[in-house]
């Protein structure tokens, strides 16, 4: 009876070893587990695909918020915008992702997306932007 027993588990150690070799060919063939994306690295791109293409985008978290410098250029637009609050706040928020956008998914529900204008290096918190408040 053990010389059966030892014959079958050597057969079975056969098969396996025999399949060893496909090893590689299975792992390839499976889908790689997808990472979950940043959220600085979409909002900048889903910020870049509606913004002018002159204008500087900064994507950054700050107190847990995810805050967007943003510059228009050339800087006579940049001064037209600055000087005329209601136009900038429109323009801003005209640049906020909408409901449906990908960003929203990757953050809290108590998190938010803030628009912040930049010229020269100074920013106008005042005129910062809630896109959350926005949708």
């Amino acid at each position: 009876m053990t010389g059966e027993v030892d014959a079958a588990k050597g057969e079975e150690i056969v098969r396996n070893l025999a399949l060893l070799p496909l090893l590689p060919l299975i792992l390839l063939a499976m889908p790689a587990q997808s990472q979950q994306a940043d959220p600085v690295t979409v909002l900048t791109s889903e910020l870049r695909a509606h913004a002018p293409d002159k204008w500087e985008l900064r994507v950054r978290w700050r107190d847990g918020q995810l805050l967007a410098s943003v510059t228009p250029w050339p800087y006579q637009k940049t001064f037209d915008l600055w000087y005329d609050t209601p136009k900038l706040m429109e323009t801003l928020a005209s640049l906020c992702p909408g409901p449906g956008e990908e960003i929203w998914k990757l953050i809290g529900a108590e998190q938010d997306v803030i628009l912040e204008p930049t010229v020269g290096g100074k920013s106008a918190v005042e005129a910062r932007v809630s896109c959350r408040k926005t949708n």
